[in-house]
């Protein structure tokens, strides 16, 4: 049986002279049953482009056409957490393409890898001729709930990849400080 229900569905196209002939016939099936396997084969693929659908290999995949490198470990791991987590940086990733370099694309970021609260401050931004420009300064503070599967290193790499060159990062994390007091 074909993918549309009925063998024959591609015979059934040619004029009645050729379906009749059955060397035309049997080429026609053979293109057939070839037709039939690649339409098997993304018959599902709305589902597969599905962030929350996809499998872990086509998760990979989607993240690879944002930039995103996600490590054969994680690929592997079985841990709905860390598969959570997968899902939840490539949707975040896709929303913040627009808003990269800014202090809105870095929270998204930051928030979808490590599942918490942040907080960007900087001095940068746009100001209109009466608004009160603050003093320029090269270091953007980032305030964070919690660094969630990554390590402080890991955050901080994330950073320096993605604010400009000469930015000094100020990391602050939320649940360090309160272990201290």
């Amino acid at each position: 049986m074909s993918v549309n229900g009925h063998a024959g569905w591609l015979l059934e196209q040619l004029p009645a002279g050729m379906r009749r002939d059955p060397v035309i016939a049997g080429f026609v099936r053979a293109f057939e049953e070839i037709g039939d396997s690649v339409r098997e084969q993304v018959s599902d693929v709305e589902y597969e482009l599905d962030v929350n659908l996809a499998s872990p290999e086509m998760l990979s995949y989607m993240a690879s056409w944002i930039g995103v490198d996600i490590d054969e470990a994680m690929v592997a791991s079985a841990d709905p957490e860390v598969r959570d987590a997968q899902r939840r940086l490539i949707r975040a990733v896709g929303q913040a393409l627009v808003w990269r370099g800014t202090r809105r694309g870095l929270e998204t970021l930051l928030e979808a890898l490590t599942d918490s609260r942040v907080d960007v401050i900087d001095a940068g931004g746009m100001f209109g001729p009466r608004d009160a420009v603050p003093p320029a300064s090269d270091v953007v503070v980032v305030e964070l709930d919690d660094t969630g599967l990554l390590t402080r290193q890991q955050v901080m790499a994330f950073l320096i990849e993605e604010l400009p060159i000469g930015v000094r990062v100020d990391l602050r994390i939320r649940s360090e400080q309160q272990e201290r007091r």
